[in-house]
């Protein structure tokens, strides 16, 4: 990369901007709302209905490269999408403040979007399907993050400093709640063991359940959480080449911030890596004909494990684990709940490659719940510690979003061609590789952690 001087760009004494007050706990949650529904519909999609539909609906023994097209391009999409749109809210001179009026346009494109993707496996014929879905979720990804890329940056808008570690702990909390509820509920709703017929009702019904709960949440926020609109007078004009040309900085300019979006991009591609395919693995390790899911005694699908078991014992522990260790994070250091996180999200990778059975899974979640609930209640306080001193929030917190979406490009790709050329391995060899990978990318992230400077 290569980067403006901390001095160029927006003024920031040029523009006024609101007096950040203290946060109340209701405050806390009208702000972190939003992200409850964000990650319900994308956990909902990403670790249980995109996988089953290309399976179902695609060659089931092209499974993992399948998935890896369909996703790819419109993550590519939201990867330019997240640091152009939180850039462009900081010019905003919308009444309705910077950031509310993306996250409404991107809403309701949104919604549209769902419908058709709902709709798609009759709408298309059988050919076509591969680049039908792969073109509704490059539409999915454009309009999602042109409603949340904004909204990234409304912790370092609104919470004062001593606040954030809090305020992230609310973001996490939420978040993981988003996760874990996306999970539960496509689990039980979507079975591709099911008859053709069924199983497309069963796609329409959790993608308008989604369009719902984001209809829903976005008109709450947009109602409780208020903003000051950017005077005309302090905002500065538009330059599209001065614009576009502040994306590019050299990581010397500001060396904190570099090791924390290069710590991000290696902690996001362990997850990503393997996450896209725990549906795959628990079906292709943990299952088989005559498996029944633990506890239920059901006919095994790795829908219903992962929505039902899995995702609930992540819940059990990340839960509490986000509020803990935000609250943490502002007394003992953000480095250490970093440290903490990847030690049990490598544990997790052990635990998959040495015991593979459903109980162990579930310890697996419950590893999992602690390492990520640590992180994603830290991550973001740790990213606005080192914010460099301008008003342009929105486009660093575009940047870091985009950190966390690339990872799911090649995370994924890089996965899908594992799992593809190593299937016919005995003994899950695929998998076993996956894991150990994850397991380099965790501690690369840990060592970029500990060269920030100046953050305990």
């Amino acid at each position: 990369m290569k980067i403006s001087k901390q001095t160029e760009g927006i003024d920031v004494d040029a523009i006024a901007s609101p007096v950040q007050r203290p946060l109340s706990f209701s405050g806390m949650i009208n702000l972190n709302l939003f992200w409850f529904a964000n990650q319900f519909h994308w956990q909902a999609l990403l670790a249980v209905v995109i996988p089953s539909m290309v399976a179902k609906f695609l060659d089931p023994t092209q499974k993992s490269i399948n998935l890896a097209l369909v996703v790819n391009w419109g993550t590519l999409v939201a990867v330019v999408v997240n640091p152009l749109v939180g850039a462009l809210s900081d010019y905003a001179g919308f009444r309705l403040g910077r950031r509310r009026p993306f996250m409404i346009i991107g809403t309701i494109l949104n919604v549209v979007v769902l419908v058709i993707f709902a709709f798609s496996p009759t709408i298309f014929p059988p050919g076509l399907l591969l680049a039908a879905f792969a073109m509704l979720f490059v539409l999915l990804q454009f309009s999602n993050n042109f409603a949340n890329s904004p909204w990234s940056a409304i912790i370092a808008d609104n919470v004062q400093p001593q606040q954030r570690g809090l305020a992230s702990g609310f973001n996490g909390l939420f978040n993981l709640l988003g996760t874990v509820v996306g999970s539960i509920v496509a689990g039980v709703i979507i079975n591709k063991n099911d008859p053709l017929p069924l199983y497309r009702n069963q796609v329409v019904k959790i993608f308008l359940l989604i369009a719902l709960v984001q209809s829903a949440v976005v008109i709450y926020t947009i109602l409780t959480v208020k903003e000051t609109a950017l005077p005309a007078s302090g905002r500065p004009p538009f330059h599209p080449q001065q614009f576009l040309r502040k994306f590019f900085f050299k990581p010397s300019t500001y060396p904190n911030l570099s090791w924390v979006l290069l710590a991000r991009f290696l902690v996001m591609m362990g997850i990503w890596s393997v996450y896209y395919f725990l549906q795959y693995y628990f079906d292709d390790v943990l299952g088989g004909s005559s498996v029944k899911t633990i506890f239920f005694n059901n006919s095994f699908s790795g829908e219903f494990f992962n929505g039902t078991l899995f995702q609930p014992a992540v819940l059990l522990l990340a839960l509490p684990m986000s509020l803990l260790a935000g609250w943490a994070s502002d007394h003992w250091g953000r480095k250490k709940l970093v440290y903490l996180s990847s030690a049990m999200m490598t544990l997790v990778c052990f635990i998959f490659i040495g015991f593979q059975n459903q109980y162990a899974a579930l310890l697996a979640g419950a590893c999992f719940g602690i390492g990520y609930g640590a992180y994603t209640s830290v991550d973001w306080a740790l990213t606005t510690d080192v914010l460099p001193l301008t008003n342009e929030a929105g486009k660093f917190m575009g940047i870091w979003s985009a950190v966390g979406i690339l990872p799911q490009v090649v995370g994924i790709t890089i996965g899908g061609v594992i799992l593809q050329l190593l299937r016919t391995i005995p003994n899950h060899f695929g998998y076993t590789s996956l894991f150990m990978l994850t397991v380099v990318y965790l501690v690369l992230g840990t060592l970029a952690i500990q060269r920030v400077r100046g953050i305990r």
